[in-house]
């Protein structure tokens, strides 16, 4: 049984997290926006319109003293929250910059700087290791909280390395620009 006070308390705290999530979203939305090429992606955005719409049916719960509803509709705003931002960076590791890190090594592999590949690779396996990380964490359905979400930092800072390499070597800035165009 929970109390009216926990309830209360659980309330406030997932408006924080609707308010995180708008935050981590928006830090996702910087990284796809700087791609070369245009492309969208609704999962955050719908999930975070669920989660507003389950937030209210929780509310709504809370003032009928329904406590089955209140803690079904709380599950069901954490789930929303977890699966849009979870869903966003999924697609942005896996279906541009693995993708894309995959044609500049097999091109590279070649005639490529050994320095600069085996750079390259670390940053690749390191952002598929990530990919793994989201994906475990979704498969535990672990509460959501920014505070304890570890990956999105690793996401930035593995992107920050690829963005910094291809600085460093224009060629590869080169090549990143040619096949961004052919992966989307």
């Amino acid at each position: 049984m929970i109390t009216e006070q926990e309830q209360e308390q659980k309330l406030n705290e997932i408006a924080s997290e609707l308010f995180d999530y708008a935050d981590e979203i928006k830090i996702i939305k910087d990284l796809f926006d700087a791609f070369p090429v245009r492309h969208d992606i609704a999962s955050p955005y719908l999930n975070f319109r669920d989660a507003l719409f389950h937030f209210k049916k929780m509310c709504n719960a809370f003032n009928d003293k329904n406590e089955y509803g209140f803690i079904q509709q709380c599950s069901c705003v954490e789930e929303h929250l977890n699966r849009g931002l979870k869903d966003f960076a999924i697609h942005i590791c896996n279906n541009y910059y693995i993708r894309i890190i995959h044609k500049i090594l097999n091109f590279k592999k070649e005639k490529g700087n050994k320095d600069i590949i085996s750079k390259l690779r670390k940053i690749y396996h390191n952002m598929k290791n990530l990919v793994v990380e989201i994906r475990h964490t979704g498969q535990t359905l672990q509460h959501f909280d920014n505070r304890k979400n570890l990956w999105l930092s690793k996401m930035v800072n593995i992107i920050q390395a690829f963005n910094n390499l291809k600085r460093e070597h224009p060629s590869l800035e080169q090549l990143y620009n040619q096949f961004s165009r052919e992966t989307i």
